[in-house]
């Protein structure tokens, strides 16, 4: 496996996932030879790095940014991740898909990206995980109730799944959030950072560049609402609405889990267009308001 690693600052690298970080494989920051941030880089990258440096911190217990973490309890080195959250994946399982799915979805992250069970020590928001340069980890809730970035130096932002990526904010859990999310970016804008790190993107430079993308990121919401307003002149069930999948448009793999996941996201939606007075549920049917 070829480590693609750019060199942001001195000492500090940025590691490029497996197939371009596009998931289920993410990015990695490895910060002075003493912490690297984030395991989800591919398994032979994981053991390609283990060795290079102390112990390892994790943004949040999604399995592609965690599932080379059991490499690092074979060598007997420190892992940490958010307190409060289980890092087995039975545990894992009951968080992120329906009970129906769960043998599929366990089937799936331990086939592709090779996670297994792992143990961990936990740190805290606010918590300093590294005193020089200081690594600050910061809670940042939404996206899951875990996520975390890490701050370096107040100039560098690990920002994990606030990813940047085209495809927008994923939040497809039971406890995904879209309002804390949509906080939780707006956190991340006012720290005015000099560099931010994606999780599945590229590292992106200078503060104006960042805010820029931020916002462009943050605005995909409300596009979203807009999408799903379009489509609900037609009164439509969920199930119709998964099907023309309006966020997903492609499913290449697994169908059933992503399924799942956009029928999370598409409800969260369709809870706030409804509170608004935007949209309205008879009996099964979800449909535009001013259709009525």
């Amino acid at each position: 496996m070829l480590l693609e690693t750019i060199e942001i600052e001195p000492k500090i690298f940025f590691v490029r996932g497996k197939q371009r970080a596009i998931f289920p494989f993410s990015n990695s920051l490895i910060v002075k030879g003493r912490v690297i941030l984030d395991l989800g880089v591919g398994i032979e990258i994981v053991r390609e790095l283990v060795d290079k440096v102390e112990f390892a911190a994790l943004t949040h217990t999604h399995p592609d940014h965690c599932a080379g973490a059991w490499i690092f309890n074979e060598k007997g080195k420190r892992v940490l991740s958010p307190e409060g959250y289980e890092t087995n994946l039975e545990s894992l399982a009951n968080r992120f898909i329906d009970e129906s799915l769960r043998d599929d979805w366990k089937r799936f992250v331990k086939n592709s990206i090779g996670i297994r069970d792992f143990k961990a020590d936990h740190y805290s928001d606010g918590d300093i995980i590294l005193k020089e340069p200081e690594v600050k980890a910061i809670h940042i809730p939404g996206h899951t109730e875990d996520l975390h970035i890490f701050l370096i130096d107040d100039r560098i932002v690990f920002g994990s799944d606030i990813d940047l990526t085209s495809f927008g904010p994923w939040y497809g859990h039971r406890e995904s959030n879209i309002k804390e999310f949509m906080k939780s970016i707006e956190k991340v804008i006012n720290l005015d950072a000099e560099i931010f790190v994606s999780g599945h993107e590229e590292p992106v430079f200078g503060r104006e560049k960042i805010n820029e993308k931020l916002r462009s990121y943050l605005e995909i919401f409300e596009k979203r609402n807009k999408v799903l307003l379009k489509l609900l002149s037609t009164p439509r069930t969920l199930e119709d609405l998964v099907e023309l999948s309006p966020f997903y448009k492609k499913k290449p793999y697994e169908k059933n889990i992503l399924d799942y996941w956009e029928a999370q996201m598409i409800k969260k939606h369709l809870d706030i267009l409804i509170e608004r007075g935007d949209a309205t549920k008879l009996k099964e049917n979800f449909m535009r308001t001013n259709c009525l």
